[in-house]
């Protein structure tokens, strides 16, 4: 097979895990929220977390994820990192 270098987002690799790709390369150091067509995800070195629930950011705010995906459903206050936080729709609002 050939390396797709306009592969930017989130793919399944051949090992079953998840990862985040830039430019069609796993770089290993991305950290934060990114997306693919099936939702949006909490990347930790590249890799989605799917054990990870709390708060994490990209360039569109901070939001609250659940089991490593951003949960569009939630709205209300969250306990995260020490931390409450006011969300609505996934995106947190203050905290």
């Amino acid at each position: 097979s050939k390396v797709n270098f306009l592969a930017n987002g989130i793919y399944k690799g051949q090992d079953g895990n998840w990862y985040k790709t830039s430019w069609g390369k796993v770089t290993g150091d991305e950290t934060g929220i990114f997306q693919n067509q099936f939702g949006w995800w909490y990347c930790k070195n590249s890799k989605v977390d799917f054990d990870f629930t709390g708060v994490a950011s990209n360039q569109y705010g901070k939001w609250y994820v659940k089991s490593g995906k951003v949960d569009f459903t939630k709205i209300g206050m969250v306990k995260a990192d020490g931390k409450t936080y006011m969300v609505m729709f996934g995106k947190v609002l203050f905290g």
